[in-house]
């Protein structure tokens, strides 16, 4: 795992304490370029409000020094839309690589 990766990692757990964090995208198939950004799928049960959770893990990694997107979900909710083609979590889940886990 890059640095860059550790220290995203690093500062979602200590916020939010996830149950696990995925990369998902160029970075997870090795395709990535040098301007490519950090797709992150972060786990946790719970969740009353997504958006509200995904802008304090957006405040966190403000000043990280690279691009990161984050989805954030429910484990159930993630299981429940895995299998649906028409979905990123079915990307997340194919290719998808758990870089954090409880």
């Amino acid at each position: 795992m890059d640095e860059n990766l550790k220290e995203i990692v690093k500062r979602i757990v200590e916020e939010i304490d996830p149950d696990r964090i995925m990369l998902f995208g160029s970075m997870a198939k090795g395709k990535n370029k040098n301007w490519s950004d950090y797709d992150i799928c972060v786990l946790k049960k719970g969740i009353e409000n997504k958006r509200k959770l995904a802008r304090q893990i957006y405040r966190k990694l403000f000043g990280v020094g690279v691009s990161v997107d984050v989805i954030v979900e429910t484990p159930e909710k993630f299981n429940k839309l895995k299998d649906k083609w028409f979905l990123v979590y079915s990307e997340i889940a194919k290719h998808g690589r758990v870089i954090y886990e409880k």
